[in-house]
């Protein structure tokens, strides 16, 4: 498989401007540009630029991806958008981790598979996951606690190392969480696993709404007003968090936070119980089968013969999936003897046949 490597930035909070278009355009031939996204891919080479400063300078979030098994989501948040104190739980060595440019803060979520190789294509993924930054600025921690699944599988991390927060909601993923599970192989049973302890998520009524919307002084009114006049981007974010802040939400409390080793082993447990779930189904399904076929055994020999008589190849093919069918039936009746005595007839009769006899042998079908 040839290299590949996908970056893509995107701005949220305001488009481009000409001088900032034309800079970018500098940065390689290689960039697909608009006033809101730069796409640089790269079949050998690599971008010669620091995508962090990239970010930090033009756009509010970047995807990157590598065929080599490297993934990495960064968003650009405002400072006075974002509790790092509530963050950093969550932060996990290079996995989950962040750092500050100016009066913003680079969230940066970054996973390498050791040996893991993969080809996805890297259109349309980031506009699938870009509301998760006003997640993340709503104070809204799913998907940092998804991401953070993820690094224990990879990281090599303390066993008696407890899970960070749990987030209300885990049970109920908006589709931006949901893309993030399926781009970044979050395990579908450690989810499960950590969802158990996962609250539903509170819904705030109109009327709490309003209540709260009465507590503000006219002069925070008039404020908001006026930067809602000038053009404010994220300032609906600003605003729910005030409101939140005199309604007195806050998550709810969650169990005895677990441990890394607890909650891997009922994850092994959930895909184990599975994995026996779907074995006893596929079980009852092929004997289903296998009744309905004995009901058919003598018609198939009788196909099995006009078959061969015919000596064509195509239908050679199609007469040793019979008998590949027909053994099967066999082992499960307790016949295998009668079905080797009749498949030992076909070898004695057809013996001048080497393009059937050797189709017999590579299915495993082999004289007694």
């Amino acid at each position: 498989m040839s290299e590949f490597q996908y970056y893509e930035f995107q701005t949220i909070d305001r488009p481009l401007t000409d001088e900032e278009q034309a800079a970018i355009s500098r940065l390689s031939s290689r960039v697909a540009l608009t006033a809101n996204q730069a796409v640089f891919t790269y079949q050998y080479g690599d971008f010669r630029e620091d995508p962090e400063q990239v970010l930090a300078q033009y756009f509010d979030a970047m995807l990157y991806l590598a065929n080599w098994g490297t993934k990495q989501l960064m968003f650009r948040i405002p400072k006075s958008l974002i509790n790092l104190e509530q963050v950093e739980p969550y932060c996990v060595g290079d996995c989950i981790s962040y750092l500050t440019e100016g009066e913003y803060v680079i969230l940066d979520i970054l996973f390498y598979e050791e040996g893991g190789e993969f080809w996805v294509e890297g259109e349309g993924w980031l506009s699938s996951l870009v509301e998760l930054r006003d997640d993340i600025m709503s104070q809204d921690y799913r998907v940092l606690y998804l991401a953070w699944l993820r690094a224990i599988m990879l990281e090599d991390m303390d066993d008696d190392t407890c899970e960070p927060p749990v987030p209300s909601g885990l049970n109920e993923l908006s589709k931006p969480l949901r893309n993030f599970v399926e781009l970044f192989d979050v395990d579908e049973y450690l989810l499960q696993v950590a969802a158990k302890s996962s609250a539903a998520r509170e819904v705030v009524s109109d009327d709490i709404l309003r209540q709260a919307i009465a507590k503000l002084s006219r002069e925070e009114c008039n404020e908001f007003l006026l930067r809602l006049a000038q053009g404010e981007p994220r300032l609906s974010v600003e605003i729910n968090r005030r409101l939140r802040e005199l309604i007195g939400t806050s998550e709810p409390q969650t169990q005895q936070p677990r441990t890394i080793r607890q909650l891997l082993e009922v994850a092994e447990q959930e895909r184990e119980r599975e994995r026996r779930r779907l074995a006893e189904e596929a079980e009852a399904k092929r004997i289903q089968e296998l009744e309905s076929l004995a009901k058919q055994e003598a018609q198939m020999w009788k196909d099995i013969d006009a078959l061969i008589q015919k000596k064509q190849t195509k239908l050679y093919d199609e007469a040793v999936q019979l008998l590949v069918k027909l053994q099967e039936l066999a082992v499960y009746k307790g016949e295998e003897s009668v079905f080797q005595e009749r498949l030992n007839q076909i070898y004695e009769q057809y013996s001048r046949r080497p393009g059937l006899l050797q189709r017999l042998r590579d299915a495993d079908l082999h004289q007694g």
